[in-house]
């Protein structure tokens, strides 16, 4: 194709406005186009998916797998097995991305934004080892080049080129479309920079909540005023057939007749290396923390060591002062401790040191300083089989369970297949004594699923499905489940019918709000926080505040408490402030406002930030426009193939 390049070629001109114009029309009006169906390619060897038409070939998805494997493997250190593979979901992860960028290609390719010839050729002359010294390698290099990057031409590795340039376009196109005011710039400025640190103490609505009442008119009321809490997205409804491990497994008992063979058969599994029956207290010390604070950790482990070697109680200790989360619960009891698992002073203590004597402090650069008492040490060997029965009992029970659970629904499976139900009562007819009928009630499409949790292969379906369609068999947590989708509802406010009681409880709340607003209102006026709690039988407590919202210790809209806390006087009693928990007295122990000078000299940056945020989001909402208007054919035989451990049976 080289040979073949024009330097003279003339480059398409478009005016950004129209482009812009283009975008918006295209991403904001129905243009009444179809909704994704599946086509009619069963070829499992030669193709991943297409695309309108548009082929993306087995040998493009198996590139991409491997590079997005190798960058998994340099950010994990270390290789991906295919169990972690089929985990993460990284064919798919592969294949949405390829999907969407066919579909901005093609969109591209509308708004005559393909990279052009020159454009290519001009990318190749800036690859550094195509061009050492600014001097082209000529075609023979290049062809080794192209061959030893994976690719099988030249051409290819042009078209991909192609790609790169296009998606390069398109994403800068989508940038250019945004337009920021200054004032946006200056409230993300505030957002990330600045912060407050307060003293406070909260009235919990909890304590009035009890003795609220609320009528059957104050609830309506309220369901009219608050509409905007009660709207949904496009909702579903489904039936589902599950086959519950956690049953079935309650059914199964293996003998120690079984346990024992099973021992005997898988002999290897039960081999342990050398180890230690561990005692343990951590002082916590942060990699890089400054010396005064190691000084002060090694100081302290010190007085511990002395007061164990003088008979202190090592359990109360450890519960006091450890730092390891794991142990510090069970009076620093770790258990046995295999050999060569743990970092390398504490593994060279672990097994070198007396037996029942308690260490001097040892210091992990990872984590700190360890004490530590070491109460009894095995060899390595093959763990005995009453000390594994019960690992071998629970562990049978559970694949036993699952086994149960795949043949009970794969019954079920085959009735549905001889006879579709056509109703929610037909299907839900098919349930069973180890089958259990279960409703989903309504759930939008990232909603949790009564019953089953989060599951995302479920919600999929159902957001693709028709009303009265079943399903497949799908894996859950619980248990494999065929799903049979009975309603669907438009986006919308929930009747009060449907969430009656969370209005109720919503209503209630409010007023137990205002009465913890009240009750701190009493207390004013008063010279410090301090002051205020015990009148109250409330604990002073301290808290960060930044405007990205989250504060730790409070759930629920902490707003206004932001808001006021960035802008009470350093020192001042203020509130109360009513926040989802309930309401808050305040005072601001330090606060970082807004610089205007950095403001001035970042905000090009902010404005860069922010441009970047609302690019992505018009992309995300072009590539949902373009999904819903494309014929899109997966290929899943060759993605996705079908196993027992990705079906969770």
């Amino acid at each position: 194709m080289l040979k073949l390049m024009r330097d003279s070629f003339q480059h398409l001109k478009w005016i950004l406005v129209a482009i812009v114009a283009i975008f918006i029309l295209f991403i904001f009006v129905d243009w009444g186009a179809g909704g994704a169906g599946g086509g009619a390619g069963t070829d499992t060897r030669t193709y991943a998916a297409r695309v309108n038409g548009e082929t993306i070939s087995s040998r493009e998805f198996d590139r991409a797998l491997y590079y997005m494997e190798k960058n998994y493997e340099q950010m994990y250190r270390q290789p991906l097995t295919p169990e972690i593979i089929a985990q993460m979901g990284l064919p798919k992860q592969v294949l949405d991305s390829l999907v969407d960028q066919h579909l901005l290609l093609q969109q591209a390719k509308r708004l005559h934004l393909s990279a052009s010839p020159e454009e290519i050729r001009q990318k190749i002359l800036e690859v550094p080892t195509l061009n050492p010294d600014g001097k082209f390698v000529g075609q023979e290099y290049y062809a080794r080049f192209v061959t030893m990057s994976g690719f099988q031409s030249p051409a290819e590795f042009e078209e991909e080129l192609a790609r790169e340039i296009t998606i390069n376009k398109m994403e800068n196109a989508l940038q250019s479309a945004i337009v920021l005011s200054p004032k946006a710039a200056e409230a993300e400025y505030r957002r990330v920079s600045e912060s407050a640190r307060i003293k406070y103490v909260l009235y919990p609505a909890a304590r009035e909540a009890a003795n609220v009442k609320v009528t059957p008119a104050e609830v309506q009321q309220y369901y009219t005023a608050h509409q905007s809490q009660y709207t949904h997205g496009e909702q579903r409804a489904a039936k589902y057939l599950i086959a519950d491990y956690a049953r079935l497994r309650a059914q199964i008992n293996p003998s120690d007749d079984e346990l024992r063979k099973i021992y005997n058969q898988r002999h290897e599994e039960f081999k342990a290396a050398e180890g230690a029956h561990i005692l343990h207290i951590l002082i916590k010390v942060d990699p890089g923390s400054a010396p005064a604070v190691d000084a002060a950790a090694k100081a302290k482990a010190d007085s511990l060591v002395k007061q164990l070697r003088a008979g202190a109680d090592f359990a109360k200790l450890a519960q006091d002062n450890s730092g390891d989360p794991s142990s510090a619960g069970k009076g620093g009891d770790m258990g046995f401790v295999d050999k060569g698992t743990t970092v390398e002073p504490f593994d060279t203590a672990a097994f070198s040191m007396p037996l029942n004597t308690i260490s001097d402090p040892i210091r992990s650069k990872e984590f700190g300083y360890h004490i530590i008492k070491v109460l009894e040490r095995r060899p390595a060997g093959y763990r005995p089989f009453e000390e594994v029965k019960d690992r071998i009992r629970a562990l049978t029970a559970d694949q036993q369970g699952k086994d149960r659970a795949r043949d009970e629904i794969t019954v079920i499976a085959a009735k549905i297949k001889a006879k579709a139900p056509k109703t929610a009562a037909e299907f839900t007819a098919l349930a069973t004594g180890n089958v259990t009928s279960n409703d989903t009630q309504w759930f939008g499409k990232s909603d949790a699923i009564t019953g089953v949790g989060n599951n995302p292969p479920f919600s999929t379906w159902a957001f693709a499905a028709k009303q009265n369609d079943v399903g497949d068999i799908i894996g859950s947590q619980r248990g494999p489940v065929i799903p049979f989708l009975y309603s669907i509802r438009a986006a919308g406010v929930a009747p009060i019918e449907d969430v009656r009681a969370k209005v109720e409880n919503d209503a209630r709340m409010e007023k137990a709000r205002q009465l913890a607003q009240q009750a701190l209102a009493k207390a004013l006026p008063a010279p410090t926080v301090d002051a205020v709690a015990p009148k109250l039988g409330l604990a002073a407590a301290e808290a960060n505040i930044n405007r990205q919202g989250y504060i730790a210790g409070f759930t629920g809209d902490t707003s206004a408490l932001v808001d006021a806390a960035m802008s009470a006087p350093v020192g001042e009693v203020r509130g109360p402030v009513m926040t989802g928990d309930g309401a808050v007295l305040f005072q601001v122990i330090e606060q970082k406002k807004a610089d205007p000078v950095a403001l001035a000299q970042n905000r090009t940056q902010y404005i860069d930030t922010l441009r970047q945020q609302e690019s992505r989001n018009l992309r995300a909402t072009l590539l949902q426009k373009l999904r819903k208007a494309a014929t899109i054919d997966i290929n899943k035989k060759l993605i996705e193939p079908p196993t027992p451990s990705q079906q969770g049976v």
